[in-house]
């Protein structure tokens, strides 16, 4: 999984955060769904690069077999997912083109998601933005439908003035495309970047081009301006030629086994560079190969491993480290640090209701980050087992998509149990374990994508207590279980 944006992008935009977050996490979420080998890849240019350069690195094949993609698999070329778009269209004068932006200062970004997964059959692909559409019975009993994400996506990207669009071929992949108007802002293009990095240069050595222009983003991002070779032999002419001493050399996992039989030699020449700081070396590893191998490798080599999905805060830490500074957690300009949380979630029995294995272990992971105990669910019905009373869960975030029974039946049934307990409670029958409890009631949280008000109000109605976003936003968390965990009676 990785993530580009063109530097062709400002730095910062003006628009509607929660509809953009909304709408790519609904496509990233389809495309988890589906997708079990390969990679998921999401990029962020500005409308008039693609319209002027239509080239993709995706119809060339190398002679070993594979193509020129993040992962080596085919994937649908993207051209034909934006090929219907209005805004592509030269026929038409801009006064017909409802989507073209009004002022100056506004820009016109298109977003796509690119996936290798199964692909969506013909048959289906006209229903495809339908709520609940089932891409077909053979996929459906594996991976179940595609929820209403797709829907709500049209209808946000519509009101950001955008199109949405998609390819998808059978066994090879699908691709959406959308585009939106934002307004630009005046603002700092460097305020993001670490005054830790400035000065520092790196070499990434990677054999694939599209995956080294990925890292090189995410390394340009800290400040660190980066040179990329697709060749082994040109890393040290290049470090030679360059004006800049190289501080940090970056190398794929997968080019370093493809060149194992040099990567010695380059090693010992790197290290043995008359300067009394030599290049700090790191393997960049995907978690899909073997961690065992990695482990040998950074052992014997002595090289700091990073893993991929490469993401600006556990990269600014690894790069932090080697080069000997101190990564510290903590919260700036406003947003709740790790310690906040920590202390509302710390040893709390929370349980994650999701019938998405991936989904779960996001879910389950950021809640264990903040030293909950967390125990995991893939269905309603396991749900209303573990959470029928007395039972030690201090809270449960449940998933309101699931097939055989979704978030709002589970609720209703584990409500029912509820008050057939408080019911008992108030006549004097209360089991042993509810001696000192007045009234029982487990917080639930709904999980989802869809933030729209139809969705809160259907929470409200089956007596859930609010809901968090997908992925979870260190805020909104801290938001909403602090209603809960700052007082004494989210379970009595």
């Amino acid at each position: 999984m990785a993530v580009y944006v063109s530097d062709q992008v400002p730095q910062t935009l003006i628009g509607d955060p929660g509809r953009m977050r909304q709408i790519i996490t609904n496509l990233m979420g389809n495309s988890i769904k589906f997708t079990e080998r390969g990679h998921i890849y999401l990029t962020v240019h500005v409308v008039e690069e693609v319209m002027s350069c239509l080239e993709v690195e995706t119809e060339f094949q190398n002679t070993n077999n594979t193509y020129n993609t993040l992962s080596g698999y085919k994937v649908a070329n993207r051209r034909h997912s934006w090929q219907s778009f209005q805004l592509f269209n030269t026929d038409l004068h801009s006064a017909e083109m409802p989507f073209a932006p009004i002022l100056p200062e506004t820009i016109r970004l298109i977003i796509s998601v690119e996936d290798t997964g199964v692909g969506i059959p013909p048959e289906a692909q006209s229903r495809i933005f339908m709520p609940f559409m089932q891409v077909g019975p053979s996929i459906a009993r594996i991976h179940g439908g595609t929820g209403i994400g797709l829907s709500i996506s049209k209808c946000l990207v519509h009101l950001m003035k955008g199109e949405i669009g998609y390819v998808s071929i059978p066994n090879v992949g699908s691709t959406f495309s959308f585009t939106a108007v934002l307004t630009k802002a005046r603002s700092n293009a460097n305020a993001n970047k670490s005054p830790g990095f400035k000065g520092i240069n790196a070499l990434v050595v990677d054999h694939k081009p599209v995956r080294a222009k990925v890292t090189k983003y995410h390394l340009q991002r800290l400040g660190v301006k980066t040179e990329l070779t697709t060749d082994v032999n040109q890393v040290i002419p290049k470090m030679n030629c360059a004006s800049l001493v190289t501080r940090l050399v970056l190398v794929d996992k997968e080019t370093w086994m493809k060149e194992s039989h040099s990567m010695p030699h380059l090693l010992s020449k790197l290290r043995s560079k008359d300067q009394s700081d030599p290049p700090k070396l790191f393997l960049l590893e995907n978690p899909t190969n073997s961690i065992k191998s990695s482990s040998n490798i950074s052992r014997e080599h002595n090289l700091n491993v990073i893993m991929k999905p490469l993401r600006a805060s556990m990269l600014q830490a690894s790069l932090r480290r080697a080069l000997g500074g101190v990564d510290k957690v903590h919260g700036k300009n406003g947003v709740v640090g790790n310690s906040a949380l920590g202390s509302l979630l710390h040893k709390r029995q929370i349980i994650v209701v999701d019938d998405n294995v991936v989904n779960l272990k996001v879910a389950a992971g950021a809640l264990k980050k903040y030293g909950a105990e967390v125990i995991c669910a893939d269905s309603g019905k396991k749900a209303i087992a573990l959470l029928k009373p007395p039972h030690s869960f201090d809270a449960c975030f449940m998933d309101i998509q699931m097939p055989e029974m979704d978030g709002f039946e589970a609720t209703k049934r584990i409500r029912m149990m509820e008050r057939e307990l408080n019911e008992r409670i108030e006549r004097g029958e209360a089991p042993p374990e509810c001696a000192k409890v007045r009234r029982w009631r487990t917080p639930i949280l709904a999980m989802t994508a869809d933030v729209i008000q139809a969705t809160y109000e259907q929470c409200l109605k089956c007596e859930m207590d609010g809901y968090v976003s997908k992925p979870f936003e260190g805020e909104q968390l801290y938001r909403e279980v602090t209603r809960f965990f700052q007082s004494h009676d989210h379970v009595q």
